[in-house]
């Protein structure tokens, strides 16, 4: 048998509540960067694992963070 080349693939589990991509990154078990993190997003956006929720918005500087929800 031959081993299959390339990085292994990560599985992420999505959290049963409303959450960032921020929480998914601190409640994984694997480490897991933040690109991998939007790319598989993205993915379960079209495959309709996920759906868009809202955004989080405060007064204080920085970016909105995107909410999404898992599709049961």
């Amino acid at each position: 048998m031959a081993n299959k080349k390339g990085r292994p693939k990560k599985s992420i589990n999505w959290p049963d509540k409303d959450f960032t991509s921020s929480d998914v990154k601190r409640l994984s078990s694997e480490k897991l960067s933040s690109g991998l993190i939007h790319i598989k997003i993205q993915e379960a956006l079209q495959n309709q694992e996920l759906m868009f929720v809202g955004k989080t918005s405060s007064k204080s500087k920085g970016r909105p963070r995107l909410i999404y929800r898992r599709i049961k």
